[in-house]
């Protein structure tokens, strides 16, 4: 990575905006096998403090621009996010050059302006809620299954609509049949997210400053990006985000386009994002390696920090049923090209760093 040309391209967004741009990239980079650590990362409250910090480098101004890349997050990680922002932008805009899902939907709608690339992509806010009493995973007990909210919701629907239960006896029955599955303080969590996340879509919008919407424009577009698009994955366009939400969403001018273009090709680069990150490459045949993984980068132009992930990789075989190798004791048994390799991974440390070496 190289922070050098990425702050140059950051002060000639700036220049050509006449803001102050703060960065917030976190990584969607692929692995195989899947699941190895450090390399996806998610919106959290964890920066917090960093983002402060780079904020009060800059002070207050009157634009700040927020460049944002994520998959989404924890969604109570967005209004303190966006409230930090406020105090450090009399103009909020959020600019996109390709994903803002879900909590980074969520943040959009805190913002003045938002700025979506060509093929930039916003996404249903409906969450998915997990804790002690959601469902099991048979084949590992020890995950449990996420609950979408928007899932219940549509169950009842389906009760009534297609299978015609229209009685407070028949939704009862089917609630009951609902209980038996699922247990009923996990739909009391679902019941709180999807009150939760309403009433966190209207206050962001609400925070807008000189251009207040009015209420049922504000009801249709949280209606919409909860319910309406039927799927969590559904990637809303901006010929469809600006219909929906409004001309505070636009595209790029002539002048921001390559620059905003630039900058997100200098992240996806420097993250390798566009390949994906190959355990057994790395590992060759070596038994043990260490490895570093930059997953985020939140910079300005003249603050970098990244989340960094140390780790240990470990590989062994995996023989087939009834088959074993004779090797002396103490000894591992040997990595040949016939085995099928398993991959441990003991995390070191991780968490968000300042950028010293300027990476």
């Amino acid at each position: 990575m190289a922070y050098a040309n990425r702050r140059q391209a950051i002060e000639a967004l700036e220049a050509e905006r006449g803001s102050r741009v703060l960065v917030y990239f976190t990584s969607d980079r692929e692995t195989f096998p899947q699941g190895a650590p450090g390399f996806a990362t998610q919106l959290t409250s964890e920066p917090q403090l960093v983002l402060r910090d780079m904020l009060r480098a800059i002070g207050r101004v009157p634009r700040l621009d927020l460049l944002l890349y994520t998959r989404g997050g924890m969604t109570d990680s967005v209004w303190p996010l966006v409230s930090l922002l406020r105090e450090y932008g009399d103009h909020l805009a959020v600019i996109v050059p390709f994903r803002a899902h879900s909590a980074g939907t969520l943040i959009c709608l805190g913002a003045e302006t938002v700025i979506m690339s060509e093929f930039a992509e916003l996404s249903p806010i409906d969450p998915t809620t997990g804790n002690q009493f959601n469902p099991a995973d048979p084949a590992n007990p020890n995950n449990r299954y996420g609950i979408s909210v928007e899932d219940v919701e549509a169950f009842f629907k389906l009760a009534k609509e297609r299978a015609g239960v229209e009685t407070k006896e028949g939704t009862l029955e089917v609630l009951k049949e609902l209980t038996r599955q699922v247990h009923p303080l996990a739909l009391g969590n679902v019941q709180r997210a999807y009150l939760q996340i309403r009433r966190l879509g209207k206050a962001l919008l609400q925070t807008r400053r000189g251009d207040q919407l009015p209420p049922k424009e504000l009801d249709a577009i949280i209606e919409a990006l909860t319910e309406k698009f039927y799927s969590h994955v559904h990637a809303i366009t901006r010929t469809e985000a600006i219909p929906l939400m409004g001309d505070w969403v636009r595209g790029p001018t002539p002048e921001e386009e390559p620059l905003i273009t630039l900058l997100f090709d200098l992240y996806v680069g420097d993250l390798d994002l566009k390949t994906k990150f190959s355990v057994p490459d790395f590992m060759g045949d070596e038994a043990l390696k260490e490895l570093g993984v930059i997953g985020g980068v939140a910079e300005t132009s003249s603050d970098s920090y990244c989340h960094l992930t140390r780790l240990k990789v470990g590989q062994r075989p995996r023989l087939p049923a009834n088959v074993s190798v004779q090797v002396p004791p103490g000894m591992p048994v040997p990595l040949g090209p016939w085995a099928v390799r398993e991959f441990d991974y003991g995390i070191q440390s991780l968490g968000w760093v300042e950028n010293k070496e300027g990476k």
